[in-house]
């Protein structure tokens, strides 16, 4: 029943959809077909005369009884409709005419209800009470025994038929109806039937099942990320930017006594975010302190120069070609981690990426940096990510939320345990937060009048010494005095973060 209800809740636009096309397709077939109106007669049969005796009485009421039985079928019979058809000026035939009149004898009555349906509700009533007459002529003169003799049956109109106010069909409730659950219906089938084909990656659990791997970060949908792809202070989407903080803080717990320094990031296909991902991590770790450098690996459709707006003349090849060294192409990010673009796209990638010039690239990198990030190319399309896979410590790999498929991440995921890399995790992109899987901390402004602030804080603080009055002064850094502050004034002073 929970999954049931989780699928209705992933898929309720399926659902929502169904059911306004069943309502509105009810809506339309009501107004495209003709009205009916059903208009309704009641006739009373009973012996003309009868004897006084009880028996005479019963024997007279168990006749008109069994003779009720068999009236109803001369209602529709061309000696009652022809002269109907005369009198009012039908342009219709007896049998077209016996398609509209219905004729019911009322079980256990002497009662004979005869029903016109016609798309005219005036007509429907005036063609039932023309029935009724003719009817009560034509069964009269049936029971006669001869033409001179009164028939012993007399019928009478006991509710004449009037004009029916609204029409018997279409009942627009009941088709709305009909729809709605029609609606329902298809959209509850159509919803379970695209998540039975939906193979696309969608949560946490999606992760698992397809790879066996953690989800080490979930990274929600950013709608700045054209204006800013990379955190900075101040970040315009605060749980966007978190999000990359957990990711750092998540991997720091892999191995907290030697957390990995080289970490590879990679995708099953383009456009997962590889390289958003892989510049944020970077720049989350920058933030910290630790020396930080960004390696460009994609040496296919290097994207890198242009995220961070930086120059795409000179980086990895220069150096592995020998053309430059390590310090003459890194580059400073406006986020404070160093960065080695692509530099010259090179005809042979993957060999270039495998060389023993590449891996001492890397263990260059290592002496003068803390941590070391390379953005690789997708695993599917080629194996350029494979191949570098040997010089990192963890492999990070990212995929899209309802973007990648679970074929397509396990095709990438068995591509690097067929070489033994280090597979870390897998960091879960562009997720959206309507889902009731992720609820993340947002934080708020404290938005309370300001001198309403100032009164709590001086309700609740502690009094300083009256011998406090001024800061006092000691000894600071090349024999200056530094004011030492007290617990009033502290409590107005700047706070700086550590440089560390």
């Amino acid at each position: 029943m929970l999954e049931f209800l989780t699928t209705l809740a992933r898929r309720w636009r399926v659902v929502v959809t169904a059911v306004l096309l069943g309502v509105a397709a009810a809506a339309l077939a009501t107004s495209q077909l003709t009205p009916s109106y059903r208009a309704e007669s009641q006739l009373f049969v009973a012996l003309a005369s009868t004897g006084d005796s009880a028996d005479a009485l019963a024997q007279g009421e168990l006749f008109a009884v069994n003779r009720v039985k068999s009236y109803p079928v001369i209602a529709d019979s061309p000696q009652v409709l022809e002269p109907v058809i005369a009198d009012l000026g039908l342009d219709v035939s007896p049998e077209e005419l016996a398609e509209e009149v219905e004729a019911e004898a009322v079980p256990q009555t002497v009662l004979i209800s005869i029903t016109v349906t016609d798309p005219s509700a005036a007509r429907s009533a005036e063609i039932a009470n023309a029935v009724s007459a003719q009817f009560i002529e034509v069964v009269e003169s049936l029971d006669r025994v001869d033409e001179d003799s009164p028939s012993p049956v007399k019928v009478t109109v006991v509710r004449p038929a009037v004009a029916p106010a609204s029409a018997s069909f279409p009942v627009p409730a009941i088709n709305l109806a009909v729809g709605l659950l029609a609606g329902l219906a298809l959209g509850i089938a159509g919803a379970a039937l695209r998540e039975t084909l939906d193979q696309t990656v969608r949560d946490e659990d999606d992760v698992e099942q397809a790879t066996g791997l953690g989800t080490l970060g979930v990274v929600p949908t950013n709608t700045h990320i054209d204006a800013e792809p990379v955190l900075a202070a101040g970040a315009s989407d605060v749980v966007w930017a978190e999000s990359y903080r957990k990711l750092r803080t998540n991997l720091s717990y892999l191995d907290p006594d030697d957390p990995p320094r080289v970490l590879m990031v990679t995708s099953a296909l383009s456009g997962d975010g590889k390289t958003v991902t892989a510049a944020n991590l970077a720049a989350s770790l920058a933030q910290t302190g630790l020396r930080t450098i960004l390696v460009e690996a994609d040496l296919r459709r290097p994207s890198l120069a242009g995220l961070l707006e930086l120059s795409p003349d000179v980086g990895v090849t220069s150096v592995v070609s020998g053309k430059a060294s390590v310090a003459d192409v890194t580059q400073r990010a406006a986020s404070g981690m160093d960065v080695l673009t692509c530099g010259p796209i090179p005809p042979n990638p993957s060999e270039l990426l495998g060389s023993r010039s590449f891996k001492r690239l890397v263990a260059g990198l290592l002496e003068t940096h803390d941590r070391v990030i390379i953005d690789t190319p997708p695993l599917v399309a080629v194996t350029d990510a494979a191949v570098t896979s040997v010089v990192a410590d963890a492999v990070i790999v990212v995929c899209t939320s309802r973007g990648t498929t679970r074929p397509d991440l396990r095709r990438a995921v068995e591509a690097l345990r067929a070489v033994d890399a280090p597979l870390a995790g897998v960091v879960l992109n562009q997720v959206s937060l309507a889902g009731r899987s992720y609820r993340q901390y947002t934080y708020e402004p404290d938005e309370r009048p300001r001198a309403r602030r100032d009164k709590r804080d001086r309700d609740t603080r502690v009094p300083a010494p009256a011998t406090s009055a001024a800061p006092r002064r000691t000894p600071g850094p090349g024999g200056a005095d530094a004011p030492v502050l007290d617990d009033e004034t502290a409590d107005h002073a700047p706070r700086h973060a550590s440089s560390g």
